[in-house]
């Protein structure tokens, strides 16, 4: 069990009484945050004894690994009685999209036009894996036949639609709304296309849960290496599952003082504070088949527009 420390035990316990943790979904945050960064292979044993403290049993990780390996995302090498997992190169692009969005600062810029995907042309299961597929992207359904999106990533759109086998046949324009200087003209499509009250709410329990931590913090109180390295990983794991389903409207399409904005930088403060000690913790109960993990690529330093590691 780590050590409760006062200023974490609210964390702690938070996590602790949940149910179900879902162990797939946590690994998954220990891989992207903590492995990837360092070569991404890791053994399962290590992982089990890092999980352990949690309530998680060994049979439990083992088999949310077993399913991630069926799924593509991982890949499996025996050496002698010891199995190692590492990410397959489609887990690796998996990760890396979810990297870019969840240390990056949310850009607020937009120059009024939106994307708009057509696709009731479509046969209905080519739509619905277009659906799934662009939402990922942050693209929201405007109508049964309508996606748009006010600013997606080019680039990654086209990607997507050519790994479907889907770029020749979508039809694809932007537009602009007729009236751009009445709000309600763009509040109504934002409205009908996507969530955001529920968005809303999700970032403000977040806020909620971890804000109190960051004062102390501040004040110059550090923690030890164990406490560091479960509040990073809850804290990531708990904003990756939001920041991933938010579309990254603009600005001047969300409501005033959105929280999204407040999540982002008590998050970048708080990674910062525990950088240092928390991979300190991974350098000592984490390890791949030559042994401790390997230091931190150089990509890991701009994480949060940049970190001071030892």
């Amino acid at each position: 069990m780590p050590r409760e420390a006062p200023l974490t035990a609210p964390i702690i316990e938070h996590f602790l009484t949940r149910k179900p943790l879902r162990t797939g979904s946590l690994i998954v945050t220990l891989f992207g945050d903590s492995i990837a960064p360092r070569g991404g292979s890791v053994w399962i044993g290590s992982l089990i004894n890092v999980l352990a403290p949690l309530g998680i049993s060994a049979r439990s990780v083992r088999t949310s690994v077993f399913r991630l390996v069926q799924d593509g995302t991982l890949d499996n090498q025996a050496v002698g009685r010891r199995s190692f997992y590492s990410l397959t190169a489609q887990g690796r692009a998996q990760f890396d999209a979810a990297t870019l969005k969840i240390y990056t600062p949310p850009e607020g810029n937009w120059d009024g036009q939106w994307c708009l995907i057509l696709i009731g042309h479509l046969a209905p299961q080519k739509r619905a894996v277009l659906r799934q597929t662009l939402g990922w992207l942050g693209f929201g359904q405007l109508s049964p036949d309508t996606l748009a999106h006010p600013r997606p990533n080019r680039t990654k759109l086209q990607q997507q639609l050519q790994h479907l086998l889907l770029a020749d046949e979508i039809v694809m324009f932007d537009a602009r709304v007729a009236d751009e200087s009445n709000p309600n003209n763009r509040n109504q499509v934002v409205a009908q296309t996507w969530n955001v009250s529920h968005l809303e709410n999700a970032y403000h329990q977040y806020l909620n849960l971890f804000e109190p931590i960051l004062p102390t913090l501040q004040d110059g109180i550090t923690l030890d290496a164990e406490d560091a390295f479960y509040i990073r990983s809850f804290m990531i794991h708990e904003y990756r599952k939001i920041v991933l389903r938010d579309p990254d409207l603009p600005t001047a399409l969300l409501p005033w003082n959105w929280p999204g904005d407040r999540a982002y930088a008590m998050t970048q403060a708080l990674y910062r504070s525990l950088v240092d000690p928390s991979e300190h913790y991974i350098d000592h109960h984490l390890v791949n088949h030559e042994g401790p993990l390997p230091a931190v690529q150089a990509s890991f330093e701009a994480r949060f527009g940049g970190l001071i590691t030892r």
